[in-house]
């Protein structure tokens, strides 16, 4: 007789087959696990959405703000270098990008030309504003306050000029040149003795002259200035 086949369909038991293995069991994750995001799957699939629709918003606002600052950017460098109507040429990119960095320099600009035209209390008032919007960290801070504080000079409004030269000395950097206006500031107001101490303020705070073979006239100036005061 033949030897049956180990194939023989007669000799295969059907054997009972598991439960399928889902996605999660093929991670290996602990059952505990599993179980808990099998449980919290309709929740957990929110949080996932809400996070893709998250970084999908900031990526287009970044991508949208960045498109305004190269726009705002471009029309700043046409106002700047335009012939004709430049106060309104400024005006338009404050109108149209006042929250940019850009929109912020057109105003500077406008106050700079206000005091070229003469309208100096209004390049005061614009100045002023621009000031208090500003933190003070902004790179443009020393700038503002330096600019101001002039134009308060120039009117004679010295106390005032004084109150923001003070502020301009606390800015790293602008110490030396906050001492010496208020230097001058003082002399103006007949403050002998304030003008000497800033004076020498300044002195101290710029050292020696540079062992570069140069003069330098300005601190000839404020030494000679301070040599009078103190006689």
């Amino acid at each position: 007789m033949a030897e049956q086949s180990a194939f023989d369909p007669k000799k295969i038991e059907l054997q009972p087959l598991g439960p399928a293995m889902g996605l999660l069991e093929q991670f290996n994750l602990p059952p505990k696990a599993i179980t808990f995001i099998r449980k919290n799957q309709r929740a957990i699939w929110s949080a996932v959405s809400a996070c893709v629709v998250i970084a999908v918003a900031v990526s287009a606002y970044t991508t949208y703000r960045d498109y305004r600052a190269d726009q705002a950017a471009a029309a700043l460098d046409a106002a700047l270098i335009a012939k004709q109507d430049k106060r309104q040429v400024l005006e338009k990119v404050v109108l149209e990008y006042g929250s940019t960095s850009s929109g912020l320099w057109a105003q500077i600009e406008l106050a700079f030309l206000e005091d070229k035209e003469g309208q100096r209390p209004k390049a005061i008032a614009r100045m002023a504003e621009i000031n208090a919007g500003l933190s003070a960290t902004s790179p443009l801070k020393p700038l503002v306050l330096t600019n101001l504080a002039i134009l308060h000079e120039n009117e004679q409004q010295f106390d005032k000029a004084l109150a923001l030269y003070t502020e301009l000395a606390a800015s790293e950097g602008f110490a030396p040149e906050a001492y010496r206006a208020m230097g001058r500031v003082n002399e103006q107001l007949g403050k002998k003795d304030e003008a000497a101490a800033m004076y020498g303020k300044y002195l101290e705070s710029v050292g020696e002259q540079s062992g570069q073979g140069k003069a330098d006239p300005v601190r000839e100036m404020v030494q000679s200035r301070f040599n009078q005061l103190k006689k």
